[in-house]
């Protein structure tokens, strides 16, 4: 699951990390981190965006894979996701993501693509335009749908 709610990729803008929102709650990626092999791909410069907001967040660890977009061609081209899959060692998976470009990259990838409402917007018009790039299912804001289904909501 990507950072969202800060306006997108690239930058090192002042002030842009502060505007992060982080998509899911920490204690579901906890829960998710113990289960799963996580991944993170974004289109924000490793330093100092990426490495700051994992810290912001308290994520510095969680993650067996960091791509950012000094790694591979950024989304919706969906090399950064081929490469995460890659270091995780993993032939298949399911992205999380709050932009038509991460969904467009997970499907060009040949993973699942879920959308993710960040904060502020609405879940309708959201729900229409992920879907239409090719998210399978849109969960709202801090994901809560997924802990229900995973048996921990």
């Amino acid at each position: 699951p990507p950072p969202a709610g800060g306006g997108g990729g690239g930058g090192g803008a002042a002030g842009l990390n502060s505007l992060e929102t982080f998509l899911p709650s920490l204690p579901l990626l906890k829960s998710l981190k113990n289960k799963y092999k996580l991944a993170l791909v974004t289109g924000r410069p490793r330093k100092p965006d990426c490495e700051t907001a994992l810290k912001a967040f308290g994520l510095e660890g969680l993650f067996e894979a960091v791509v950012c977009m000094e790694d591979a061609t950024i989304k919706p081209d969906p090399a950064p996701v081929q490469l995460a899959l890659k270091k995780l060692m993993c032939k298949t998976g399911v992205m999380f993501g709050d932009t038509v470009d991460d969904a467009r990259a997970a499907v060009g990838a040949g993973i699942k693509a879920v959308g993710v409402v960040p904060p502020k917007h609405d879940k309708a018009a959201d729900t229409q335009v992920l879907t239409a790039a090719g998210a399978s299912v849109v969960l709202s804001i801090g994901m809560s749908e997924l802990s229900v289904l995973l048996g921990e909501g």
